[in-house]
């Protein structure tokens, strides 16, 4: 391994990193981090890369502890570290536990959009999940997690409209509270018909720019200008028209919009006729498209 990590640290670090890369529901396209520290140095998931790669020598970079510590000690702000990392460092870095994973839970995402916070918000701190009200990934979203967690002494995080962070020193614990999150949430909405859409949508072929659409009675205007993730903004912003058998895209779609595509029809399906309470307002995702950082990550996924 290229790693300077103890072998069996990374090896395990990788395999549930993939794990988490490989499983639709739990991440699509780029989306999602993953972190490990050592006593020296953290390696975290570079910007633009997939964790379902998690093995190539290139997707994880590795950093001095002290360096980058101190770095956020000093700019509390967005300034980066390393053009090559994650707008999710911070989080990584701020969080002290061994292993941190991030990642874009389908479950949370539809959770977030139409439940009022007030309910949901009981049952994820009865749950020992502490909510996080929508902030722009980044540094002041990683002050707010600090912060909090402290206050209530939460491992486990619900970003709205974002995923989830599960941290710890265990890997296989951290993974085990993952797959028991994703448990909790069969709780407030039907997980079988996720599982259901999400199978017969990812198994649906986009040919001459048009897709078969899984719901004749779904009105997809209903969800303009509702950004329902960060990553909907900044990878499929795009509009599309729609009739009882098809839905038709005004342009050919990469794989990583594609993923992102098939997100939405997965969310749209499962949202209905049901009102979206908590969204990422237009002006909100196109600011965030038209950073720096995010515009890194659409070259590198072109």
């Amino acid at each position: 391994m290229y790693y300077k990590l103890a072998l069996h640290t990374m090896e395990s670090f990788i395999k549930y990193s993939e794990k988490i890369g490989n499983n639709f529901l739990l991440c699509q396209g780029p989306g999602g981090n993953t972190s490990v520290k050592s006593k020296k140095d953290i390696y975290i998931k570079k910007s633009g890369h997939l964790l379902s790669n998690s093995a190539l020598g290139e997707t994880f970079k590795k950093v001095n502890l002290t360096d980058i510590n101190s770095f956020y000690t000093e700019n509390l702000n967005d300034k980066k570290f390393d053009k090559e990392l994650s707008i999710e460092t911070p989080l990584h870095v701020l969080l002290k536990s061994k292993y941190v994973f991030h990642y874009h839970s389908i479950a949370s995402i539809l959770i977030s959009a139409i439940y009022e916070k007030d309910i949901l918000n009981r049952f994820l701190l009865n749950n020992s999940i502490l909510p996080i009200n929508y902030i722009r990934p980044g540094y002041e979203l990683a002050t707010e997690i600090v912060s909090r967690k402290y206050e209530y002494k939460c491992e486990a995080f619900f970003l709205y409209n974002h995923g989830v962070v599960v941290e710890g020193q265990n890997i296989k614990k951290v993974y085990e509270t993952i797959k028991l999150i994703e448990n909790l949430f069969s709780e407030l909405i039907d997980y079988e018909e996720l599982k259901k859409i999400t199978r017969i949508v990812i198994h649906t072929k986009l040919s001459d720019y048009k897709f078969n659409n899984p719901n004749s009675k779904i009105d997809y205007s209903n969800f303009k200008d509702r950004y329902l993730f960060p990553d909907h903004s900044v990878f499929f912003p795009n509009s599309f028209s729609f009739d009882e058998k098809y839905i038709y895209l005004e342009k050919k779609l990469n794989n990583t919009e594609l993923q992102y595509f098939q997100t939405l029809l997965i969310l749209y399906n499962l949202i209905g006729e049901e009102k979206i309470l908590n969204f990422i307002n237009k002006d909100t995702g196109e600011k965030l498209r038209k950073s720096e950082d995010e515009q890194l990550r659409l070259r590198i996924n072109k």
